[in-house]
Formats: structure tokens, sequence, C-alpha cells
């Protein structure tokens, strides 16, 4: 039967009970607190718990156990053996194959000691499976509760008879679980912080790792990352932001006013009110700006900045700002080397035209000549004939005119300049380069063919690049047709406009035309059929068309050639 608190008494030798039971008690009490304050964790105090119940209680086998919701979690179990007492940490949830259900349960639910003497007496808990297949032990039920809070559960198995309790043996025992709930729940309260010191470092550690990776990544991307505080209208920054802006690493806080005094004064205003755009609209920063440092040195950075928002209102700004300084620095090389390279083509392809230009300016230079001659003969008649002296006065000023304006084209070619746009006729600058190219084409025996359709034919470009591009395709035109014998050479040139938006330059040749191999590549830097040709003139004239918003495209002419054209936008009123 059911046995609780007030059960039958019984003589245990291990307790060794007299009358002074109260000095009994106390002195296991010492020795169990004693015990308790030697255990430096959860798993230390659970073996001397179960050591005392075994050692003092006599019992054969303790289980230590914990209610975790609708589960039961065994956390330690011990048992006594010939070599002694075997202890084991566990953990994991209970078997009720290893204890009796019904006695478990029914001390976690009415909270009080229980027990009873397995095949001795008729009891309600006879029926259990565990009971059925084991008897001749008493079994106790032991709840540790603190503040009416069942804290663990201990199952103990004597091998001695119901007759041999007393209540002093179930007093004591019923302290000593009431020590050990306070010493369990004290262990893994300390526990839960060891484990959150634990975390709480590895995440520290993590946190530090992260920042010092960030700190390199910054350093090898020359980014510094910043949090602006509107209401405050501070900025926090990174060591690798203070490092660029010339500031001091250790006070990484600024003021905003600190920041703009940073900013190269040309590019204050214009950085300044994007920036403030951005923040009354709420949207990302996006700014490109220099800063002049102490030493007058200059770099170029830009800043990108997110909105943070906090219930729908603008409170903060995060971001970075890069150095591009080296960036901008290499593309001006390359710029400049890309500048350097177009004139060294323009002076190739002039080159080629040697002898022709020899021929353009030997003509008017040639005209001068006869005419002063003849200007001269009239002037030293007998009597002067004064309105033929005007007429080779003339015909010298005109050649002489032509002259420069050969000499002029042929420097704008060849000179270093900027691109600049403006407004002209591109017929006036087609024009122009076949004045030069004409020696060449009259020598190669090309036939020249003009249909200039285009009726409106003012575009804004820069005349310099657009000689290049209509050199470098007539020269190409004409040196394709060199081989050819056996048909006439012919070298059309076409203008038309489309939609009024647009004109088009055409040039065909009836040379080889284009092979199917090659024409993905002709644009290609470096790629060349010729002999002893670079392979940039096509890539440059490419990147020039593609400036002015344009396009150059190459395909075969049918029966035979090929056909270069170009598109440009017409200049608006």
């Amino acid at each position: 039967m059911l046995q609780a608190l007030h059960c039958y008494p019984m003589k245990h030798k291990k307790l060794q009970i007299s009358d002074d039971s109260n000095s009994q008690q106390l002195s296991i009490l010492l020795n169990t607190s004693k015990a308790i304050s030697k255990a430096v964790d959860y798993e230390t105090l659970s073996e001397a718990l179960l050591t005392i119940i075994i050692e003092q209680a006599g019992a054969q086998r303790v289980l230590l156990l914990h209610s975790q919701g609708e589960s039961l979690i065994l956390e330690a179990k011990a048992k006594t053996t010939s070599e002694g007492v075997i202890f084991e940490s566990v953990h994991c949830e209970a078997k009720w194959d290893d204890l009796p259900k019904s006695l478990v349960n029914n001390a976690i639910q009415t909270q009080k000691l229980l027990y009873t003497n397995v095949g001795q007496q008729n009891s309600p808990y006879d029926i259990d499976p565990y009971f059925q297949r084991f008897s001749g032990f008493t079994a106790l039920c032991v709840p540790a509760t603190k503040q009416n809070k069942l804290v663990a559960i201990f199952y103990i198995e004597l091998s001695e008879n119901d007759d041999r309790l007393k209540d002093e043996y179930l007093n004591t025992l019923t302290i000593l679980t009431a020590l050990a709930a306070a010493a369990i729940t004290a262990a893994r309260l300390q526990t839960d912080i060891n484990e959150m010191n634990q975390q709480r470092q590895k995440l520290e550690k993590a946190l530090h790792l992260a920042d010092a990776s960030l700190a390199i990544g910054e350093q090898i991307s020359r980014t510094g990352s910043w949090r602006w505080e509107l209401n405050k209208n501070t900025l926090v920054c990174s060591e690798e932001f203070c490092h660029i802006f010339d500031l001091d690493p250790s006070h990484r806080t600024i003021s905003f006013a600190d920041f703009a005094a940073c900013i190269h004064p040309d590019d204050k205003k214009v950085a300044l009110d994007r920036i403030n755009y951005a923040v009354q609209m709420e949207t990302a920063i996006n700014v490109e700006y220099r800063i002049l440092k102490a030493d007058g040195s200059v770099l170029y950075l830009t800043g990108q900045g997110c909105p943070v928002f906090d219930s729908n209102k603008l409170v903060d700004y995060v971001g970075i700002v890069n150095d591009v300084t080296a960036r901008r620095t290499a593309e001006n090389a390359l710029r400049a080397a890309q500048d350097d390279l177009v004139r060294m083509c323009r002076i190739t392809t002039i080159g080629q035209l040697a002898s022709s230009i020899a021929h353009e300016i030997n003509q008017p230079l040639m005209s001068i000549a006869t005419n002063a001659g003849a200007g001269l003969r009239w002037l030293h008649r007998s009597v002067p004939d004064l309105q033929q002296v005007s007429a080779s006065l003339q015909a010298i000023a005109s050649e002489g005119q032509r002259a420069g304006q050969i000499v002029q084209s042929l420097r704008t070619l060849t000179k270093n300049t900027r691109a600049s746009l403006n407004v002209l006729d591109i017929h006036d600058v087609l024009k122009g380069i076949l004045a030069i190219a004409r020696r060449e084409i009259e020598r190669r025996n090309v036939v020249l063919v003009m249909q200039l359709n285009a009726q409106s034919s003012y575009i804004r470009g820069d005349i310099v690049q657009l000689q290049q591009v209509m050199l470098n395709l007539l020269m190409n035109a004409i040196e394709a047709m060199s081989e050819v014998s056996s048909r006439q050479r012919v070298l059309t040139i076409s203008t038309f406009t489309k939609d009024e938006q647009v004109i088009f330059i055409e040039v065909e040749d009836t040379g080889p035309g284009i092979s199917d191999e090659i024409k993905d590549r002709l644009f290609e830097a470096f790629f060349t059929t010729k002999k002893d040709g670079m392979g940039m003139g096509l890539a440059i004239c490419h990147s020039i068309v593609d400036m002015h918003g344009g396009k150059l495209s190459a395909l075969a002419r049918q029966p035979v050639g090929s056909v270069f054209s170009f598109f440009i936008p017409l200049a608006k009123d």
C-alpha cells in the first residue's frame, strides 16, 4: 500500500539512529553541507548527493531525475557494487524500463515522499510493470522542492524491508533533499551563468575577429565605414575612415562640420548639396568629391550611404567612403596613353599619305609660281595690263589660301588636343579628308563615287576625331583594293539620314571583302590583317564613333567588297 511521510518505523544500520536523533541528523546534514560546498559544478554536485544517499541511507541504487515539460530527464545515476559506489552522469530521457512510472508520476504530482515495499504488501503500485519484474526491495521517490517548486526527483531503492524504516530516517532524508534542492538550484543557475559567460566570450571573440577582419579589409580596399547620427549631427567613424581623412583614430566621433571642412573647396558646395538633398528626400547618398589633406595632397573619394528608419522615421545614415585616388590616377594615365596612341595612329596614317600630301601642297605652290610669273610679264609689258596683273594676284591669293587650308588640316590631324564637341557639317569634314586623300585615290587608279544624299548634315562632334575616322576608313578601302586587278576599283561614299534623327556615312569598296572568320574581330584592339598594321585603327575609330553617340559596323558587300558604315545623331536646332 501507499506510504507517505508519516510511515511505519524501520531500523536502518547505516543511519545508526540513537536516542540522540537530533545529533545524528546534524552530523548527516553537516557531512552533506561539506560535500555540497566542495562541488565545483553540477556534475560534481550530482555525484556528491547520490554518493551521500547511498552511503548514509544504505541505498543500492539511486537515480536523479528532472521533470521537463511532459518529459522526464535522467540526469545521473549511482549504484552499489562489490568495488564500491559507481556514479554515471547521463542526461537523457528516462526509460520506464528502469524505474516505476506510477510511483514517480504520483510523487511528481503530489510533491510528497512516497515509498512502497515491493512484493511484501498489497499496494496500488504492484501492477506497475517495473515492480512486476523486480521484488524484494523498498522503493522510495523523494521530490526535492524549493519554494514549492519541484527542482528534482530522487528515486531510491533499498534492500531492507518496510519494518526497518523510522520517522527519523525519513525526516532526515526529507531535510537532505531540501538541502539538495537548494544546492541543485544554485548549481544549475551557476551552470547557466557559466554557459552564458562562455557564449558571451565566444560572441565577443567572434565580434573581435569580425572587427579585426573588417579593419584589415578596410585597409586593403582603402574603405572607411561611418554612421551619421542625425539628431546629434555627428559621425561615428571607423579607424580607416580616420586614416583617410587624417583624423585622430582615438577619437572616432566627429561633428558633421569637421567632416565637411575636409572636403576640397571646389567640391564642397556640390557634395554638400547632394548629401542634403538625399537627406531631405530620405534616399540613399551617392557622391564623389575630393578632400584636401594637411600636406596639400588631394584624394579622390566616393561615398555611399543608406538611410536607417525607426518607426518610419529617419534616424541615421550608415555607409562607406572609398579612396579611389589610385584608380583615378590609373584612369588618367590610361586616358593619356590612349590619347597618345590615337595621335600616333593619326601620324602613321598621315605618313602613309606622305606623297599625296606633298602633291597637294605642291599643286598650289606651282600655281602660285605660275601666276606670279604671268603677273610679272603682264606688269613688264610696254603698256602694263593691270587687269591681268590683278587676276594673277587674285589667283595667287586663292592658291595660297588653299595651301594654308591643306597645312591646317594636317596640323589638326596630328595635334594632341582634347576632344571638343562643336556643331559642324559632316559633309565639309568629308570633303576636307577627300582633298587630302585625292592623290592616293588617283595613284591607285580608284574610281570615286560620291552620293551625299543627306538632307541635313549638321552634327555635334570633334572635327579632328571625325577626320581620323573618315581617313582610316578611306585608306583601308583604298588599300583593300590595291591587289584587285580583275575588276574596276570603285570607292563609293554615301550619306543619308534616318527619321531626321541620325546621319549615316557609308564607305564601300570592291576589294576582297570580309570573311566570316574575321568579321567578329574587326574592331578588336591589336587585331589586323595587314602585314605592317598595328591593329588599332578600327578599334580607335569604333571608340570615337561610340563617344559621339553612334555606332560603327562592317558587313560584306554584294557581290564583292565590303561596306563600313557609321551613324551619328544630328544636331538639334
